[in-house]
C-alpha cells in the first residue's frame, strides 16, 4: 500500500533520479520501469557506448532514459571543482579531485548537489555505495551531526517507520534525539504525520538503569529541539503501540489516545532486530534502508536487491526530495 501510494504522488512530476550503476542489468531495467509508468526521469551513469551497447543486447530502448558518461559531461569540469573545495581542507588536490568525478557514484552526488538530479539511487557494486560520496559532497542537514536510516514497515492496513537499523551503532542520547527528528521527517516527506516513541526495555522509570536514562535523555533532547510532533519515551513496544496498554502504564502518554507509527531504537541491536522479527514474522514489507539527515536525497541499495526494489527505492528518493 505504501508504495502504490508513493508511486501515485510522484507520477507524472518528472523527478530527474541518477542511478548510479547504469552499467548494470538491474538498473537499465529499473530505468526503463519506471520511465514506462511515468514515475521518474532516470538518469543512467556510466560509460555512454557501453551503456547503449548492453541496453541493445537486452532489447531495450534508451528513449526517454538520459545517459550520463562523466568523461564527456559538460559540467565534470565543475563538478570537480565542487568536490576539490569541499575536501581541500582534506589535503585533496586539483587532480585527485578531478578523478572523483570521474566515479559515477561521486558524480552522481555532485549532480544531486548541483540541482541537477533530484537524488540518486547507487550500491549495486561494492564499488558504487554512496556514503562516502554522500558524506563528503552533499553533507547534512544544518542541526544534525550524524546520518541516520529509516526501514518503512508496510502492511496493507498500516504504515511504521523504524530507525535507526542500518547506520548507527550505538547512538549516544544527542543522536538519538536527531534520529527521532529526522525519522519525523522522513514520515511527512512520505505523506504520514509522525507520532514518535522512543523505545526502550522500561516504561516510564518501571526500571533504573543507564540505558534507561539514555532513553530518556533522548526524548529531553527531542523535545528542547522544538519538536512539533507527539513524542514520548522511554516506552515498552506494547505502551507505544497499543492505547489500551499505554492507558495502563503511561495514561498522559500522547500514545495512550492513538498509537506511536515511528519507533526509535535504542542501538542498532535492537533496530536490526525488529525490523527483520517484523517483516519475517508479522508479514511487513521491509523497504530500506533509506538515507535521512543529508542535504539532499542520496540511497544505497543491497547488491542483492530486484528490478522492482530500485524502482521502488528510485521513488521513495524523489519523495524525499520534496517532488511530489
Amino acid at each position: 500500500m505504501f508504495m502504490a501510494k508513493a508511486r501515485e504522488r510522484v507520477r507524472g512530476k518528472g523527478a530527474r533520479i541518477a542511478y548510479a550503476d547504469g552499467l548494470e542489468e538491474r538498473a537499465l531495467r529499473a530505468a526503463a520501469l519506471v520511465r514506462d509508468q511515468d514515475l521518474l526521469r532516470p538518469i543512467l551513469i556510466g560509460p555512454e557506448e557501453e551503456i547503449r551497447s548492453r541496453a541493445g543486447s537486452m532489447g531495450l530502448d534508451l528513449a526517454g532514459i538520459e545517459v550520463t558518461d562523466p568523461r564527456r559531461h559538460p559540467r565534470t569540469a565543475s563538478y570537480a571543482a565542487t568536490y576539490l573545495e569541499r575536501r581541500r581542507h582534506k589535503g585533496v588536490t586539483s587532480e585527485q579531485a578531478a578523478a572523483k568525478a570521474l566515479l559515477p557514484h561521486y558524480f552522481g552526488a555532485l549532480m544531486v548537489e548541483a540541482g541537477d538530479a533530484a537524488g540518486m539511487v547507487s550500491g549495486l557494486s561494492s564499488d558504487t555505495k554512496p556514503f562516502l560520496p554522500a558524506f563528503e559532497v552533499i553533507r547534512l542537514q544544518k542541526g544534525y551531526t550524524r546520518a541516520s536510516s529509516v526501514f518503512i514497515m508496510d502492511w496493507p492496513d498500516r504504515v511504521l517507520f523504524y530507525a535507526d537499523c542500518s547506520v548507527n551503532i550505538e547512538p549516544d542520547s544527542a543522536t538519538l534525539a536527531e534520529i527521532g527528528r529526522a525519522t519525523a521527517l522522513s514520515a511527512r516527506a512520505f505523506g504520514y504525520e509522525p507520532r514518535v516513541a522512543f523505545l526502550s526495555f522500561s516504561t516510564r522509570n518501571s526500571a533504573t538503569h543507564e540505558r534507561v536514562a539514555h532513553v530518556q535523555e533522548a526524548v529531553r533532547l527531542c523535545r528542547v529541539a522544538g519538536a512539533d510532533f507527539p513524542v514520548d519515551g522511554e516506552l515498552q513496544f506494547d505502551a507505544a503501540f497499543l492505547p489500551a496498554v499505554a492507558q495502563k502504564k503511561a495514561p498522559d502518554s500522547p500514545f495512550a489516545e492513538a498509537a506511536a507509527n515511528v519507533f526509535i531504537f535504542p542501538s542498532l541491536d535492537a533496530g536490526n532486530i525488529a525490523y527483520k522479527l517484523t517483516e519475517r514474522l508479522a508479514g511487513a514489507a521491509a523497504l530500506g534502508p533509506i538515507l535521512q539527515g543529508l542535504n539532499r536525497p542520496v540511497n544505497d541499495v543491497s547488491r542483492g536487491c530486484s528490478v522492482q526494489d530500485l524502482a521502488d527505492v528510485g521513488v521513495i528518493t524523489a519523495l524525499q526530495a520534496g517532488v511530489a
